[in-house]
């Protein structure tokens, strides 16, 4: 007889509960994190998404449920393991560096005291961040932001360890280098085996960075899974607009296929009949100018009520039965405000679970 072996999650999060007097910051969580992924937690503010990465770095005690790492329980309600026991790597929003330490000292304090060849762990560090030699005399001050947090990155990683933990490492660099530095921090973890869980409130960050997202919303898991499964599958219609643009519309549903202002469209839920929200996401609506500047009576059909230029992405309004529409297109062939345009829809809308009230 042959058995399968169901492999253990590398992070087993379990029925997390933690209360701040009558304030309920995390109810009842429960997530499991592959050895070597990316976990992005995301969410509004006040959702619990930074209490639930301090319990797992043993900066909280849980009122109740488990936190394991490779088999070995860190936490059981108020009983932990101590942070600085727990093997756990932390990176910050303002990197923590200190300021008096030039960056080798500063890359060095995260290593065990008497560590052999320091200086050249250092090097292999600094090389693994991406980081020029150069500036391994200077001070924190004299770095740019990005550097800064590539710094914190090397002293985490110093340490060896088993999980890396970042608290919106990115959020206070400019749009350009952040995007930058997300993949090179995603590159370097990747390279070293590392797995991570990032706490974010950009949502195209989350998106684009990890395996798995998992959305919190009032101190409750609302969804996990996959970035693409999430942005096109969202459990609810505060999901769908809290991952990205979503035009969400009430529909009959019948047979695969949802009657909405739009008109007859295909949808993922092939046995739902009746009323229904659906949403499309932005960029599966595509434009085809027909011309005329008349009443707009096709289903299909609507008049452009402004442009707006975005580069290579550009958002047009239009007006369907007096109804706002926001449509993500190319800045190639765009159509002109107050002009008529046919509205094709690519792909499947997707059902909410939960019919409309």
């Amino acid at each position: 007889m042959t058995f399968l072996t169901i492999p253990t999650p590398f992070l087993t999060i379990k029925d997390i509960s933690k209360r701040y007097g009558p304030v309920l910051a995390l109810d009842g969580i429960d997530l499991d994190i592959a050895a070597g992924s990316r976990t992005a937690i995301v969410g509004p503010s006040g959702s619990g998404k930074t209490t639930l990465l301090r319990v797992v770095a043993g900066f909280e005690q849980p009122d109740t449920g488990q936190v394991w790492l490779e088999g070995r329980m860190l936490a059981d309600g108020p009983a932990i393991v101590p942070a600085h026991r727990r093997g756990i790597g932390i990176v910050s929003q303002d990197g923590a560096l200190f300021p008096h330490l030039t960056v080798a000292d500063n890359i060095g304090f995260g290593m065990e005291r008497g560590t052999p060849d320091r200086d050249k762990l250092i090097n292999g560090l600094v090389d693994m961040v991406e980081l020029d030699r150069i500036m391994l005399d200077r001070r924190p001050h004299q770095l740019s932001g990005g550097q800064q947090q590539r710094v914190a990155l090397a002293r985490a990683l110093a340490r060896k360890p088993r999980l890396m933990l970042l608290d919106e490492p990115f959020s206070a660099l400019d749009t350009g280098l952040r995007e930058n530095m997300r993949k090179a921090v995603s590159r370097v973890l990747q390279n070293a085996g590392i797995t991570a869980i990032l706490v974010t409130h950009d949502q195209a960050e989350a998106l684009s960075f990890a395996d798995q997202v998992a959305v919190l919303r009032d101190g409750r898991l609302i969804q996990a899974g996959t970035p693409q499964t999430l942005y096109l599958n969202p459990v609810d219609r505060e999901t769908a607009s809290f991952l990205g643009d979503a035009i969400l519309m009430p529909a009959d549903l019948g047979d695969g296929f949802a009657d909405c202002v739009l008109g007859r469209i295909e949808t993922d839920a092939t046995n739902r009949r009746g009323k229904a929200d659906i949403m499309l996401r932005p960029e599966q609506l595509r434009l085809t100018a027909i011309g005329g500047n008349g009443d707009v009576r096709q289903a299909c059909s609507a008049k452009v009520t402004d442009v707006e230029f975005g580069g290579a992405v550009c958002t047009v309004t239009l007006a369907l039965y007096g109804v706002p529409l926001v449509v993500k297109c190319s800045s190639v062939a765009l159509p002109a405000v107050g002009s008529t345009v046919q509205v094709d829809v690519l792909g499947k809308a997707h059902v909410f679970a939960k019919a409309p009230n």
